[in-house]
């Protein structure tokens, strides 16, 4: 796609969809358009949970070393 052709598509998407941003922009030697902005959806759940996710690294009940011996690989 050319700037000329990029430019008058972003103008036509800006008023077809007005709740976020459309912009041309240039990838190298290509351009495109490009959405900036996006709202968010609904605020409402989606889906339940059935189990809580596993605790992270900075969440397990491990001591100092463990982790240390964990992180750089230290110690049989």
């Amino acid at each position: 796609m050319t700037r000329e052709q990029a430019t008058p598509e972003a103008a036509r998407k800006r008023r077809a969809h007005p709740d976020a941003k459309w912009i041309a922009t240039r990838r190298g030697a290509v351009w495109a358009v490009a959405r900036i902005g996006v709202s968010p959806g609904s605020t409402e759940p989606t889906g339940t949970a059935t189990k809580p996710p596993p605790p992270t690294p900075h969440e397990a009940p491990q001591s100092q070393r463990e982790r240390l011996r964990t992180l750089y690989g230290t110690g049989g």
